[in-house]
């Protein structure tokens, strides 16, 4: 198998423990995917393309001069400036720079406004062989300061005299206003300088709070201007109206790019972008043709654009590139209603990585999408989505995003610590540099082959004990259809607590703030939905035109009564609301807090259940936790009175009782009851109902069948009485599986009709592996090998699930065996656990004894797609076997139990409905 880079592939991987490790012993991660994942990898990033390697930006400019020297390069306002005037201009300073001192590789800071001397000042350093530091002439006193020192910076341009600004002795200041220039030579350079050296030095804001300076070479500027300029055919017709910050790494294109083809910058001040009459007026009159910002800049103009009195559409704008944030669903259309000749390009990547490292072009809009995908790497760089220990993991599975190539930066100026633990050996390719920046993002492949961007990896946060990501509930609530922008920010309140805060841009001046929760509750769970929804006209934007999220946190809350929370009151709230706090492992229970979207699952509700009849006294089925999962609904129902135990017992539990299609019957697994199925439930079709069976004996007054036959029977004998002429879908999960097997052999013999057979995640060779031991040793003693070289593979490549997984199997086998030997059991145990173990028991029984045939059927197998534990057939989990009609599989995201758990279930849900209707 060929990768992408030259070195050969080995057998067993590893991880990266230094970034200094040599080619030698280099270990390529690819080997843990799947062979058609690898070669799709390789063919994903097979992005090597010539492109001018020995050039400058400089070289690029002055190359340009000599082709169209009197196009005009610069317009502001009224005036402009041509490719020679600009040129010659820029030659002056440079020579005036060097005789100021200024030398190949030193750092120069550059103070401007947005104007013709910015960009003189930028190519006049670059000229001299030096690399610019951008510093925004708005910036705290404190923090240009810091910028010019950490960077090293020698010399400081200034446009104008700036009071408050504080340098060291050996800093110079050149202001442009103060220096003569006329008389100095105005012909090109002959400095030398090499296309690795240092261009720029821009600062991002770090997540210390302290600016980092990312350092990007000339040869990576001069490959992004390469391939936007070749892929998108600018030339001399193009105009960018340049409306973001020369300290926005955006400016590196708008700026270089276009004056390396001819076109024209039309610059545009703060003011000017804001005023929309002003902005409908660079359009018209300077014939635009590209725009570049972030989303929140491009969603306002046509925000505007769509309230405004008069119509407004252009026909010369034919590109949009829109990157640096979310891209709200909506907005590439509403662009080309306004600019129907557009061509939206979503771009992302990285400051560390040469402005932007990936691209798609947004034609149409999948009502599917959760966001604008990713998309893939542009010319010389790659991308990788990595696990923890730098391993490539497969298609659809989320990782951490990495991107390698040309364009990954020098590393941080004068900071070796943070550039050790973000700029790392690209561990898969050897060209282009062969080094990899770790972004700090999450994403993962699709399925169609594009990347899919899922937010910071720092902006997880925990809420009552659970991680939530701000961006999954932003991209919620930016699909729908009141909302028009939203940014969700998580704040600690005095008390201690955190709080979800949602801001919202009502879309066409609607704010329904109980429509909009209502939507969030049918999507994510009650422990995801925001405590508060928060109107804004407008979002406070940073000097890059980025979401001020800072400015965010610190506004005031105007509507406190949208918080949900509400305290329990008497005795009895208040001993669930504990019992509850202890099992679910969450800081705060309200009596109208939902137990399942609080994170409850089956285990969980069997404890609560244990604990409510030992503590309180309540006694009741768990299916009366779907009617009522809620404290004051628990409570206050006449059905969990002990006299309604006996009576009210059934097998059969209404999850989801709505709707005319036809019913699916699940089978419950180890756990015995039917509750983790509820998220499920949650996701399939409005119209589809979906019904659980628990098993018998649970109530503690019926004995426990021990009987495949008679186990299938009982539970046939509930669905006949509720759907008495069909047709069928059944379902059965892990121990289910083989339930739900049977009962479609005894529905078929008396005549009725089973139109879908589905398995969850149930393994069909266990049917041999598990019976009694003198039955299959052989086969058990023949397993051991590729069962040993699996766990030790999987050791390997993820340790840490692994070794969990080892030791709560040593775990339970230890507390069983202690359990039997002395008869000690917790307390909370005592009542409930020995009756799970004695149902346990029964149903091992009834499965060691139940000999599984061959049935003229196809089975749909929902198999999980992250594998735990050792199975001999991982692709079809042994039903070819048995399914003589074959076997449809469905790939389901987490693992056997994650599978049924947020945020898998709502993938786990769309292919089942997919299923039961194809069927």
């Amino acid at each position: 198998m060929k990768l992408a880079s030259s070195q050969k592939q080995p057998q067993i991987l590893g991880t990266l423990p230094d970034q200094n490790l040599s080619p030698s012993k280099n270990i390529s991660p690819l080997g843990i995917l799947p062979e058609d994942e690898v070669l799709f990898m390789e063919s994903f990033n097979a992005t090597i393309t010539p492109y001018s390697s020995h050039k400058t930006i400089v070289d690029l400019f002055e190359e340009q001069v000599h082709r169209t020297p009197e196009n005009i390069a610069l317009i502001r306002h009224d005036f402009n400036l041509t490719y020679r005037r600009l040129n010659e201009s820029a030659n002056k300073l440079a020579r005036y720079l060097i005789d100021a001192g200024v030398k190949r590789g030193s750092n120069v800071g550059l103070i401007a406004g947005r104007n013709f001397d910015m960009i003189i000042g930028m190519y006049a350093i670059l000229k001299a062989g030096g690399a610019y530091v951008p510093i925004d002439p708005e910036y705290p006193a404190d923090r240009q300061k810091y910028i010019l020192n950490q960077s090293s910076a020698s010399h400081v341009i200034i446009d104008t005299d700036y009071p408050g600004l504080n340098l060291k002795s050996d800093q110079k200041i050149i202001n442009l206003n103060k220096a003569e220039l006329e008389k100095i030579d105005s012909s090109n350079l002959k400095t030398s300088i090499k296309s690795n050296d240092l261009a720029y030095t821009t600062y991002t804001s770090g997540s210390t709070g302290v600016p980092k300076g990312v350092m990007i070479e000339h040869h990576s500027a001069v490959n992004l201007i390469e391939w936007v300029n070749n892929t998108y055919n600018i030339g001399s017709n193009d105009r960018v109206l340049f409306i973001t910050s020369m300290c926005f790494d955006l400016s590196v294109y708008d700026i270089f790019g276009l004056l390396s083809a001819g076109g024209a910058v039309v610059i545009a001040n703060h003011e000017e972008v804001v005023d929309i009459s002003k902005l409908k007026t660079f359009f018209t009159k300077h014939k635009i043709t590209f725009w570049d910002s972030v989303p929140t800049t491009m969603n306002y103009l046509v925000k505007e654009l769509r309230s405004a009195k008069e119509p407004f559409v252009d026909n010369s704008l034919r590109l949009v590139f829109l990157s640096g944030d979310w891209i709200p669903i909506q907005l590439p259309d509403e662009i080309k209603n306004h600019f129907p000749n557009a061509r939206v390009i979503s771009l992302g990547g990285a400051t560390e990585a040469t402005v932007w490292s990936n691209y798609y072009e947004v034609d149409k809009l999948d009502p599917n999408w959760k966001s604008i995908p990713y998309g893939r790497p542009i010319a010389n760089n790659f991308f990788y989505v990595l696990d923890e220990q730098l391993n490539a993991v497969p298609i659809g599975t989320i990782g951490e995003l990495y991107i390698g190539g040309v364009g990954v930066a020098r590393g941080y100026a004068n900071d070796p610590d943070k550039t050790r633990h973000s700029f790392l050996q690209d561990s898969f390719n050897s060209r282009a540099g062969g080094r990899m920046y770790r972004t700090g993002d999450l994403g993962r492949m699709m399925p169609d082959r594009n990347l899919e961007f899922l937010g910071r990896k720092d902006s997880q946060v925990k809420i009552r004990g659970f991680r939530v990501e701000l961006g999954e509930i932003e991209n919620l609530l930016n699909k729908f259809y009141l909302v028009d922008q939203a940014v969700v920010i998580a704040r600690t309140e005095n008390d201690g607590h955190k709080n979800l805060i949602a801001f919202i841009v009502p879309k066409n001046e609607s704010f329904d703030r109980k429509e909009i929760l209502a939507y969030l509750k049918s999507k994510i769970p009650e422990y995801m939905l925001p405590a508060f929804l928060e109107e804004l006209k407008q979002f406070p934007l940073t000097s890059n035109g980025k979401i001020d999220k800072q400015a965010l946190s610190k506004l005031e809350i105007s509507d406190p009564s949208s918080a949900r929370y509400e305290a329990p009151q008497t005795e009895q709230q208040l001993k669930l609301a504990e019992i509850w706090k202890e099992i679910l492992g969450v800081e705060r229970v309200g009596i109208h807090d939902n137990f399942f979207e609080l994170g409850g699952h089956s285990l969980m509700a069997v404890r609560m259940m244990t604990r409510l009849e030992r503590e309180i006294g309540i006694h009741f089925p768990l299916s009366i936790l779907f009617k009522y999962p809620t404290i004051s609904s628990l409570l206050s129902s006449n059905e969990v009175k002990p006299s309604n135990m006996e009576s009210q017992w059934k097998s059969l539990v209404p999850i989801k009782e709505s709707g005319s299609k036809s019913p699916i019957y699940i089978i419950h697994g180890s756990g015995l009851n039917v509750l983790n199925f509820s998220s499920i439930a949650k996701f399939v079709d409005p119209d589809q109902p979906v019904y659980g069976l628990q098993a018998k004996g649970l109530s503690g007054v019926e004995d426990p069948l021990d009987d495949m036959e008679e186990i299938a029977s009982s539970y046939i004998e509930e669905i006949l009485e509720h759907n008495p002429s069909g047709p069928y879908a059944i379902a059965g999960y892990s121990f289910g599986g083989y339930v739900a097997v049977e009962m479609r052999n005894q529905l078929e013999a008396i005549g009725k009709k089973v139109k879908m057979l589905a398995i969850f995640d149930t393994n069909a060779v266990g049917s041999d592996h598990y019976r009694k031991w003198p039955h299959n040793m052989w086969n058990k003693i023949r397993s051991q090998g590729p069962k040993f070289l699996w766990i030790m593979k999987s050791l390997y490549s993820r340790p840490a699930i692994t070794i969990n997984y080892q030791k709560l199997l040593l775990s339970r086998a230890f507390n069983s065996a202690v359990g039997k030997l002395t008869g000690i059991r917790t307390a909370e145990s005592n009542t409930f656990y020995t009756l799970v173990d004695k149902i346990t028991e029964k149903h091992l029984y009834a499965f060691q004894n139940y000999n599984m045939m061959p049935f003229d059927d196809t089975v749909h197998l929902f198999r999980a797609k992250e594998r735990i534990y050792f199975v001999n057939d991982f692709q079809y989990l042994g039903w070819r076997k048995y399914a003589l009609k074959g076997v449809k599989v469905y790939e389901v995201p987490g693992d056997h139990k994650t599978m049924l758990l947020h945020p898998n279930a709502q993938e786990f849900a769309r292919a089942l409905q997919q299923a039961l209707d194809n069927s």
